[in-house]
């Protein structure tokens, strides 16, 4: 009998948040039978398998010559992570998938947390796409949510300062070794620096910060951000409230008195808050704000449910 001792063993789950692992364009793959493949992000992480969190934006059911399949979206601080799920998985996660159709069906918002393994393709364009296999899926509540947002946050900050120091010094193993970086990451890092060049860190950190804001009690991105980031076209909580107007409080005061069915349309919400000397921009601006950090769900386009 063959022996599988020489079976990759099971890579660990990278914490990590949907703008980074989404924007990457770099695949490793392993050479030998069970060599695990890996995709490269620009800030060096090396993902096999990985966590995503966050709202479950859009789950759909199809078929194909092949059988059934699900499509879905989670949407966190940072972006979307893309998910499918086929005939070929564990049923379990098949039944779970029609379960969670049925809750985006009945447009009721739910958090969601996956295990997954990473995928990417290239479309017949040249278009790179990343996506997820799911392992596991749970559902959360707000608080294992800001747990996990932590703990993607923490992996990101530490991916961001291996990213920095190895700026200056000779982009070879040893040199990254004598700097300090840690081991896990100066493969992922090497490959990145050689795929990708130059890369902002600082629109990670941003993303950090939003993630941070959220996971300590729903505050918006903009409060934590700076001077020089707001020159650089980020609406910040002060000109959002700049006329005293308290946007997030009329918008979900609203949503809250006059929520239907279908939820509440964007153009009553807008009209409201200029009827309470709130500016069209500035209430356009937030309820986008309100979307991406989970207080409001799209449940249809321009349609929207408070997220409780």
């Amino acid at each position: 009998m063959q022996s599988n001792f020489n079976r990759a063993k099971r890579q660990p789950a990278i914490r990590i948040l949907a703008q980074e692992y989404s924007e990457s364009t770099l695949k490793q793959q392993g050479s030998g039978e069970f060599d695990p493949a890996f995709i490269i992000t620009k800030l060096g992480a090396k993902v096999n398998r990985l966590v995503a969190m966050g709202l479950l934006e859009l789950m759909e059911r199809r078929e194909s010559s092949s059988g059934l399949f699900w499509t879905g979206r989670i949407r966190d601080p940072s972006g979307l992570h893309f998910f499918s799920i086929g005939t070929f998985q564990p049923e379990e996660l098949q039944i779970q998938a029609d379960e969670l159709l049925a809750r985006f069906q009945q447009e009721e918002p739910v958090r969601i947390m996956m295990v997954a393994k990473s995928s990417m393709r290239q479309s017949d364009e040249g278009s790179i796409f990343t996506g997820l296999r799911p392992e596991e899926i749970r559902i959360i509540d707000s608080k294992e949510y800001a747990n996990l947002l932590i703990e993607a946050c923490d992996s990101t900050m530490k991916r961001i300062e291996a990213f920095r120091n190895s700026e200056k010094i000779e982009q070879t193993h040893s040199e990254y070794k004598k700097a300090g970086i840690p081991n896990d990451l100066i493969e992922g890092l090497l490959l990145s620096r050689g795929h990708y060049g130059e890369i902002d860190s600082e629109f990670h950190k941003l993303n950090v910060l939003r993630a941070l804001a959220i996971a300590e009690g729903g505050s918006n991105q903009s409060e934590l951000v700076n001077d020089e980031i707001v020159s650089e076209g980020i609406v910040s909580e002060e000109s959002i409230n700049s006329n005293e107007v308290n946007y997030k409080e009329i918008i979900t005061k609203y949503i809250e008195t006059n929520d239907g069915p279908n939820g509440v349309d964007f153009e009553s919400i807008v009209d409201y808050c200029m009827k309470n000397n709130g500016e069209r921009e500035t209430s356009e601006i937030t309820i986008e704000n309100m979307v991406e950090d989970g207080d409001l769900f799209e449940i249809k386009f321009g349609w929207y449910k408070l997220v409780t």
